[in-house]
């Protein structure tokens, strides 16, 4: 269980860092503090059938789409992604980002985040560009569905064909 502190590697060079655990919000929230290299691997579009999630960018410039519309903020500017809204995010500043992350309720946020690392670090995944991230990123996803779901079918049938793909690969545990 992830724990306020612990930091998240992923392949692409991102660091995820819990800044406030669930535990210590009594499930009401997880803050964390991502750290996004230029060109890192965005998470598929997808929507979180029960929780608020808000960035706020502390450095760089960080863009987010909701429901369809892109924004590009700076230091200082949040974003706010209602309940059920389909959104993303992406750092194509050529810059590194510091954005602070809020998920309301916690539910199993942090989790997921931590399962996907330890996922591919397990799996031996050391470069954005390896082929094996979205097919374990896509079965991860499934896992979670309670927390997060792709978007609509265009993305929701792909990530079932990768996450079935990954479950042939050989087993790894994180």
């Amino acid at each position: 269980m992830a724990r306020t502190g612990d930091h998240f590697k992923m392949p692409d060079g991102s660091v995820y860092v819990i800044r406030r655990a669930a535990a210590d919000t009594g499930g009401d929230s997880v803050e964390m503090e991502f750290v996004l290299p230029p060109g890192c691997v965005p998470p598929p579009l997808h929507v979180h059938p029960a929780q608020i999630e808000e960035y706020e960018v502390i450095e760089g410039r960080f863009d987010v789409v909701v429901d369809g519309e892109w924004l590009s903020l700076g230091a200082g500017e949040s974003a706010s992604v209602p309940l059920g809204a389909i959104h993303t995010f992406k750092n194509r500043s050529g810059e590194a980002v510091r954005v602070r992350n809020w998920h309301r309720p916690a539910m199993r946020f942090e989790e997921f985040i931590e399962r996907i690392s330890r996922t591919l670090q397990a799996a031996g995944v050391k470069r954005k560009r390896d082929p094996r991230v979205p097919l374990y990123l896509s079965m991860v996803m499934l896992d979670f569905d309670d927390t997060l779901v792709p978007a609509r079918n265009r993305e929701r049938l792909p990530v079932q064909a990768l996450a079935r793909l990954a479950r042939l690969l050989p087993a790894r545990t994180p």
